[in-house]
């Protein structure tokens, strides 16, 4: 993969100052690039690299000698030559590229498959000690930051995720098959490359489940919150109950209630009062289902789809109808099927409006 123009970004998202669509689209490129990861991880191990290197080396006292005789050697053999015009000057920074590409790979090589944590700005603690420079992330551990700081997390080697200002987080899981941390406040913004269900973050209202994927998580003093996901797919559990929510959707989830319904990023303002009142009141009023329905859009397929697991009989028919109207059932499925409950329709229905195979429920 030529990934040439990604070398200013590459450098800018390691020191954090890549923003907006540029640092979508470079995070977009990232989970499918190696090269740009390993050299990712390079960039962001030359500090540490460079801080281990001694402040000085004493020459030996017999040096100077040695170099004199080969430098007057050296001079008597330029007399002797015609004019040459040494290119060092445009060699120079090619010489210097390659000296830090050979560093980042060495850097790649002997990376840390371990969490660590950096700090973004401000001063962010873990276990209220200062993080001031990439320290080490284990297992127990809290990572705080206060009104003004950010940090970095290390997934290990399968992505990495940003703590934003005044959040609380804890490392709680390092095997292989379970990387998890447990979000008690704040935000927390994740890019991860790995094979779907690998990473995890707990907060007190349900569980985010990777599924290859870029998302932010947001957490507020209730323990209530939100997700919203810009590239591949999450899914948000909490008991038997589970939320598939792709990219360019959100949504809500409450504690003791679980995940809600998702719905799209522009979704209008009258579905989203609709869903709030169907997912987290005890007993939503009358009518509540056709609201949404009639608010609903061809672009909010995600929405229906989960309501048809979520309503019964009558509301779930005029859920099936609604939805069968911009997006046809697929070969094989049927109404009947979907009335009923039946799992496989429903999963080949998802698959048809571009929910994928990851649907379960």
């Amino acid at each position: 993969m030529n990934c040439h123009r990604w070398l200013d970004a590459r450098a800018a998202y390691a020191d954090g100052t890549l923003a907006g669509a540029a640092r979508a689209d470079f995070e977009t490129h990232l989970v499918g690039c190696a090269a740009c990861r390993a050299d990712l991880a390079g960039l962001r191990a030359l500090p540490d690299l460079t801080r281990a290197l001694p402040r000085a080396v004493a020459p030996a006292r017999d040096l100077w000698a040695g170099i004199a005789s080969q430098l007057e050697a050296q001079r008597a053999d330029l007399a002797d030559s015609p004019a040459i015009d040494w290119p060092w000057r445009r060699f120079a920074p090619w010489a210097l590229a390659a000296g830090i590409v050979v560093l980042s790979s060495v850097a790649a090589r002997r990376a840390d498959p371990a969490w660590s944590v950096a700090p973004l700005q401000g001063v962010p603690e873990v276990d209220r000690a200062a993080v001031v420079a990439p320290a080490g992330f284990r297992p127990g551990q809290w990572l705080a930051t206060d009104a003004s700081s950010r940090a970095r997390i290390a997934v290990g080697r399968i992505g990495e995720a940003e703590l934003g200002p005044g959040s609380r987080v804890r490392l709680r899981g390092v095997s292989g098959r379970n990387h998890r941390l447990e979000l008690a406040r704040g935000s927390l913004r994740a890019v991860i490359w790995a094979p779907p269900r690998l990473f995890f973050v707990d907060t007190p209202a349900a569980t985010a489940v990777d599924l290859g994927c870029a998302y932010t998580l947001e957490v507020d003093d209730r323990g209530d919150g939100e997700l919203a996901v810009t590239l591949g797919y999450v899914a948000l559990a909490e008991g038997d109950r589970e939320s598939l929510v792709p990219a360019g959707a959100r949504c809500r989830m409450r504690r003791g209630h679980g995940p809600g319904t998702p719905f799209a990023d522009d979704a209008p303002a009258a579905l989203r009062a609709a869903l709030a009142e169907f997912d987290f009141v005890a007993v939503p009023p009358n009518g509540t289902v056709g609201r949404i329905l009639a608010a609903a859009r061809p672009a909010d397929a995600v929405t229906l789809w989960h309501l048809l697991g979520r309503t019964a009989g009558a509301e779930r028919a005029a859920v099936c109808d609604a939805l069968a109207r911009t997006h046809p059932l697929p070969p094989g499925s049927t109404r009947d099927g979907i009335l009923a409950g039946d799992i496989e329709p429903r999963r080949a229905w998802a698959e048809s409006i571009g929910l994928g195979n990851f649907s379960s429920r």
